[in-house]
């Protein structure tokens, strides 16, 4: 091989080409190692206070708490009117001391009297003939008398008007007035309920208001004046393997005045309740010395959705003692 020969002249200048297009992207590397953490950056400034939220809608009311504990004896009360066995004393001062006769006291003399006298002659028995006032004065006059069906007569006039009640002397002689219709059917009456009002069971299906053995606005006017406190329960029950879950919903309970209500809570009744989870009834308890509230004439169960579990109401008699 002969020596490297001498440095060639320079060539011309090439042409300018057209630069392709852009390639296809290539498929993506393996994810690399996670690098170390950085340092933690200095607090931040205090933010600024945030709005006020939206006021909450009210919450419902609770159960009625446990009866408290009895007083003490209140005061003594005034003196009450004069017995029997001073009856003919004062009818004596009437006839020959005053020369003027107090009239209004000689007619409450003579009508303790008489009230007596019948008491003692013609003691009452509950029968339609001889009604008693109220199942009190027939448990003072029969001490023996069972509990049951008699006929009473407030205002003591004819006995043609005597309606028959329902006597507990056992509890001291109370004078009760059993409804007509005591049990409410058995069926899901918040099924078909309107949402968010009060559905009153007289304006469903199968439903009614609750009607008591007929007396007149007379007698039972006498019955309330010989009486000083009234009561009545009502029983919610639901269906045979349902238990109350822990659903609350408003209930309202229509007075005899019709104008005024009580205002309750109860728990609703579910089928897929565990067995033991909740009660299967609950009573509602009511005494007033107001006793014109008395009997409950309606139920109004507050509707918020469609639920098919099935349950009752049982009526308890109106009491007055």
């Amino acid at each position: 091989m002969g020596p490297p020969g001498l440095p060639g002249i320079e060539g011309q200048k090439g042409v300018w080409v057209v630069v392709g297009i852009e390639g296809v992207e290539g498929p993506k590397g393996e994810q690399g190692d996670i690098g170390p953490s950085g340092r933690r950056g200095t607090p931040g400034l205090p933010g600024m206070p945030g709005l006020f939220g939206v006021k909450g809608q009210k919450g419902y009311e609770g159960l009625p708490g446990p009866i408290g504990e009895r007083g003490p004896p209140g005061p003594p009360g005034l003196p009450g009117p004069p017995g029997t066995s001073h009856i003919l004393s004062h009818l004596k001062g009437l006839m020959y001391v005053s020369d003027i006769p107090d009239y209004p006291l000689l007619r409450i003399l003579l009508d303790a009297l008489q009230k007596d006298l019948r008491l003692i002659i013609d003691p009452p028995d509950g029968s339609r003939e001889h009604p008693a006032t109220t199942c009190l004065e027939l448990q003072l006059s029969q001490p023996n008398l069972p509990n049951g069906m008699y006929y009473i007569d407030p205002n003591q006039g004819s006995p043609v008007d005597a309606f028959l009640v329902s006597c507990d002397f056992t509890s001291g002689g109370r004078t009760c007035l059993p409804p007509l219709q005591p049990q409410v059917p058995m069926r899901p009456w918040l099924k078909y309920s309107e949402a968010d009002t009060f559905n009153w069971i007289s304006t469903m299906e199968e439903g009614f208001q609750f009607e008591y053995p007929e007396s007149n606005v007379v007698q039972m006017k006498f019955l309330r004046l010989h009486s000083k406190i009234a009561a009545q329960n009502i029983t919610y029950t639901c269906q045979f393997e349902t238990r109350q879950g822990s659903r609350q919903r408003e209930i309202k309970f229509l007075s005899n005045t019709r104008q005024q209500s009580y205002l309750a809570t109860f728990h609703d009744c579910l089928s897929n309740e565990p067995l033991g989870s909740g009660p299967q009834e609950s009573v509602f308890n009511f005494e007033t010395e107001d006793l014109n509230l008395l009997p409950i004439r309606d139920l109004g169960l507050f509707g918020t959705s469609n639920l098919t579990e099935r349950f009752t109401f049982t009526v308890g008699p109106v009491c007055f003692s």
